[in-house]
């Protein structure tokens, strides 16, 4: 999972013997930041294990409603198409590699900006 550097770089410090007042001593951050920062190293550890997970009804109708806001009301079709060649194994992650695949490189990236609102990237 790719981290942003600040964040890896605090990650890194933890290694099960330093307490939190060494990790932040050492990574040179205030209590609070250190705290803030393990917060956000939670949410990127759940986003990454929301991906890993079998599709639920519920993220998919949030995907299909990101990428109509991009291509329309195609949206849809698309999805359930990406959905119907995975079959059993739909995981979010696939079904977005499945969609960014058909989309031009603007396109994704409004995609993902809508994902990002909607806490799916």
């Amino acid at each position: 999972m790719a981290l942003p550097f600040a964040l890896w770089r605090t990650l890194d410090l933890i290694d099960g013997t330093r307490d939190a007042a060494e990790v932040a001593r050492l990574a040179g951050l205030s209590a609070p930041e250190l705290r803030r920062r393990l917060h956000e190293a939670q949410g990127w550890i759940s986003r990454a294990e929301d991906h890993g997970r079998p599709m639920t009804d519920r993220a998919a109708q949030q995907v299909t409603q990101c990428l109509t806001q991009v291509v329309g009301p195609v949206a849809e079709l698309m999805v359930e198409e990406v959905l119907d060649d995975l079959g059993e194994a739909a995981t979010l992650s696939a079904l977005l590699s499945g969609l960014t695949a058909e989309l031009t490189p603007g396109q994704t990236a409004r995609f993902a900006g809508h994902l990002r609102s909607q806490g799916l990237a």
